[in-house]
């Protein structure tokens, strides 16, 4: 089954070169272009298995209209968020994977399936090395609570989560089956009191639970 993709962009030369790009992959299917005052309209006639939203169409800023979108399809938001924080407000809405404009057309294409399969990008590299250089910030009792709760293969787990790991991938990382990925999964969206991974990686950055993963995965390890 051909991946549904409709497209939300203003500027009509970016909306030529992605229906070029989608095009040519045999396995999705552009069922058109909208605006965004259009954009729910035409997410529920579509019905898209996923939406790509170039900025400025919508962008951060327009947080409702995002989140009304994000209930009814998985987007793909493309815009300058080269801030962590901003990033991480996207994912708390909803959204699926953030990218820079500047990604590359085979980026934009491996995101895409992935997030189609289920799985979660979570944002540009620019605004993941922001939090790798600030690994204590959110850090709290609440975010080494969290921590502690999690097992450690669902520590494993919610790491690669974060890193954009489809269930595949992380059923080949762990040498486990994607049954025991998804009872993982299922677990971690639990424990963190969130319904979706894009959410669980965004309380996981928000708070510092990455942080507290790595700082409890240290203390097992002198434990042992």
């Amino acid at each position: 089954m051909k991946i549904r993709v409709l497209v939300c962009c203003d500027e009509s030369i970016m909306s030529a070169a992605m229906r070029a790009l989608l095009d040519q992959q045999p396995d999705i299917e552009v069922l058109g272009f909208t605006t965004g005052r259009e954009s729910a309209a035409a997410v529920a006639e579509l019905a898209p298995h996923v939406m790509i939203v170039v900025a400025p169409a919508l962008g951060l800023e327009d947080k409702g209209e995002l989140a009304e979108l994000a209930a009814l399809t998985k987007i793909i938001l493309i815009t300058k968020a080269e801030s962590a924080h901003r990033s991480v407000e996207a994912l708390c809405i909803g959204v699926r994977a953030v990218l820079a404009p500047d990604s590359s057309a085979d980026d934009l294409i491996h995101v895409l399936r992935t997030v189609s399969a289920g799985a979660t990008m979570v944002m540009p590299a620019a605004a993941r090395r922001t939090l790798e250089r600030l690994p204590q910030q959110g850090m709290s009792r609440r975010s080494a609570r969290m921590a502690a709760d999690l097992t450690p293969r669902e520590s494993e787990v919610m790491v690669l989560l974060a890193q954009g790991k489809s269930n595949a991938e992380v059923a080949e990382k762990l040498s486990v089956s994607m049954a025991t990925v998804r009872s993982h999964v299922h677990h971690v969206l639990r424990k963190l009191g969130v319904g979706t991974r894009a959410q669980a990686v965004a309380i996981a950055y928000e708070t510092g639970l990455m942080a507290a993963i790595g700082r409890t995965a240290e203390f097992r390890g002198q434990e042992g």
